[in-house]
């Protein structure tokens, strides 16, 4: 440790010391803060955010949401209230994001409101309680640098420190000087080939499908998909009934076959841990009869669960991964670690897409 920062790190170019972490996280920002306290969002992720904020006796004083969201209504006891409410009887005041989007004219919005007023993100995690703040990092400091070494170019550890740094700070500059085009990871680290066996888990109504067709053009040898949400599977089958070699399980996927409690909400918000009984199988029964060479793995949480149960596969085969990084605090230490540990030829590269919070940050790993 050194004076102005949690965690460093030595430069394995320079030499010198490169700072990780800012001493004063998201939560110290908001607490110490002389300005009223304004929350853009509702939801569960705004709960988790306001469940920390009261624990650490911070001060909320009013919630917002984008313009069609507003209506006559409340969240917590609060009003939700347009942004030009508070603008017109507080003045100055820090705004606090609380949901996630990918939608470009939303995050603009964004990036408006900080042009304006201080905007600072609280980071909760998606599926978890655990937030990445001082006693989190202190905590899991040895791992976290361990993670950061496994990685195998400087521009991963770029983006890893600019990651933890926007997990524990919270400010948009961070994230925004991270997020890299989906393009650059397609092409410059997995380079597919027209002749792959593709595993999607987590395959949802067949987005990622699209895009391993637009990245491996068209030609493929088999893709097997997993998803185990009933009316989005059905959406899955719809969308690719014409494909050829094209397999699909509506089942969730673990470390083990068996059955697995879900919340089946029909949406991006399905996870396991739910009351409803459900179809789970493991990465082995998904590449039965086939020899896998790239595998994406966005399972809401289970990643590390099914990578440790396929490590059989994941040595046998070394397939191309692409594996979410951000649905837990500690994924981002925990996944790179696990796979090394499993197979030591990956390489490991970090990524972060445009995304507000630092949802959709990959591990990409090749051989």
């Amino acid at each position: 440790m050194t004076r102005g920062s949690l965690l460093c790190y030595n430069s394995p170019k320079r030499g010198d010391r490169m700072d990780i972490i800012n001493d004063v996280s998201v939560w110290e920002k908001l607490k110490n803060t002389n300005e009223p306290i304004i929350m853009y969002g509702t939801g569960n992720g705004a709960d988790k955010v306001m469940d920390i904020l009261e624990n650490k006796s911070i001060r909320l004083s009013g919630i917002t949401a984008s313009s069609t969201f507003v209506r006559n209504r409340s969240f917590r006891g609060f009003p939700v209230m347009p942004l030009n409410h508070f603008e017109e009887t507080l003045g100055n005041f820090t705004v606090i994001v609380a949901f996630g989007t990918q939608i470009p004219e939303v995050m603009e919005n964004i990036y408006n409101i900080a042009k304006k007023h201080r905007v600072l993100v609280p980071c909760v995690p998606v599926i978890g309680t655990k937030a990445f703040d001082k006693s989190f990092a202190l905590e899991n400091a040895e791992k976290i640098e361990k993670a950061y070494n496994l990685l195998a170019d400087d521009f991963s550890r770029e983006i890893y420190r600019g990651y933890v740094n926007f997990l524990y700070g919270g400010e948009l500059d961070t994230l925004k000087k991270i997020t890299t085009a989906e393009d650059e990871a397609f092409l410059n680290i997995l380079k597919l080939s027209e002749n792959e066996t593709y595993i999607d888990i987590g395959a949802y109504r067949g987005d990622t499908v699209d895009t391993f067709l637009e990245y491996s053009k068209g030609s493929y040898n088999k893709i097997i998909c997993a998803e185990p949400d009933t009316k989005t599977y059905n959406k899955l089958m719809n969308h690719c009934e014409n494909l050829n070699n094209f397999k699909a399980f509506n089942a969730a996927v673990t470390d083990t076959d068996g059955v697995v409690g879900f919340s089946n909400v029909h949406g991006r918000q399905s996870a396991l841990g739910g009351d409803k009984p459900t179809k789970s199988v493991s990465l082995g029964t998904l590449c039965e009869n086939a020899e896998p060479t790239y595998i994406k793995i966005d399972s809401e949480g289970c990643e590390y669960a099914i990578l440790k149960g396929s490590s059989d596969i994941l040595v046998k085969y070394t397939p191309k991964l692409n594996v979410a990084a951000y649905h837990k605090s500690e994924d981002i230490f925990e996944l790179p670690i696990l796979i090394n540990s499993i197979n030591p030829a990956y390489k490991i590269h970090l990524r972060h897409h445009p995304y507000i919070p630092a949802w959709d940050t990959l591990f990409y790993c090749t051989n």
